[in-house]
């Protein structure tokens, strides 16, 4: 496949006629036609335009082979960003569904020795669920990165349509959670304010847990949802770039959440502060929120 064709194939895969791209080139369309054709040749100067336009080198587009199904390209990327979305998001809901129950198993009633043989029961089942979801992290981690070596520049598959359509979901969605998290404050606050419930109670806290859990989500699937029409911004970012970003995080998150579970069960065993000690997770997930979101910013960058 030479450089007629591919001109041709990442033409239209911008949705872009051959006007359109002549007045990028500031030359006529009848000069891009016979470049199509292959009945003429662009010079360096304008080949070199063509490349930054199309986001390639000089090589890919003159010896290089580009596929001609954009429709099927773009399928592939949705489903796999589709996949990633949900199942990230499943991943820490699963998470925060196991220290949900934790809390459960934390507020049975009864003496010492029975309170401590359901704490370790709860910290037991809050394991088995991270089991569960480490493996989903690691699956989905792998899927995309493989995806990404393998497709390091996309095209733009989405229109402008396409986009503005997307965005009244995604402020709709993220406004859900905001309320849900408000209304699990509320719950909070009044139920131990009012004296509904003793202050040894955990069930305002499961069911602020239950909630947040809800809006956790929530953000998670809208978010990564609203990254997937950033074509720019996948383009950015190389394969190794992305890996070791995603190693960085990680490892700094493993250990933010090391240091709370350390906090956490120092002061449940030497304080027998387990009602309040939960709080430690949330302060560290928003912590590793904070730290993903400060890479994302240098990416942008």
């Amino acid at each position: 496949m030479g450089f007629s064709e591919n001109l041709q194939i990442l033409r239209k895969k911008q949705n872009m006629s051959q006007e359109q791209l002549a007045e990028k080139l500031e030359v006529s369309r009848q000069a891009v036609s016979k470049w199509e054709s292959g009945s003429g040749y662009p010079e360096t100067e304008k080949l070199i335009t063509i490349c930054e336009i199309f986001d390639c080198s000089i090589d890919e587009i003159l010896k290089g082979k580009f596929s001609e199904d954009s429709n099927g390209d773009k399928r592939q990327y949705e489903n796999l960003m589709n996949r990633f979305s949900k199942g990230i998001a499943l991943a820490i809901a699963i998470i925060l569904v196991g220290v949900t129950i934790f809390m459960c198993f934390v507020g049975i009633p009864g003496t010492e020795e029975m309170k401590e043989k359901y704490g370790i029961i709860g910290v037991t089942v809050l394991l088995l669920f991270v089991v569960v979801a480490v493996p989903i992290f690691i699956v989905l981690g792998i899927e995309q990165e493989n995806y990404k070596k393998k497709n390091p520049k996309l095209p733009n598959f989405y229109t402008e349509e396409e986009i503005e359509k997307f965005n009244p979901k995604f402020a709709m969605a993220i406004a859900i959670a905001v309320m849900i998290n408000i209304l699990s404050a509320i719950q909070l606050i009044f139920l131990y304010g009012m004296k509904f419930v003793s202050e040894e109670s955990t069930i305002p806290i499961v069911i602020f847990l239950g909630m947040t859990t809800i809006s956790v989500f929530i953000y998670v699937y809208y978010g990564i949802q609203k990254t997937k029409y950033n074509i720019d911004l996948y383009n950015k970012i190389s394969p190794k770039l992305l890996k070791e970003d995603d190693d960085r995080v990680g490892k700094i998150c493993g250990i933010i959440m090391i240091i709370a579970t350390i906090i956490f069960v120092i002061n449940g065993i030497v304080f027998n502060l387990w009602h309040i000690a939960w709080i430690v997770y949330p302060i560290g997930g928003m912590i590793c929120g904070i730290v993903s979101i400060i890479f994302e910013n240098k990416e942008n960058k």
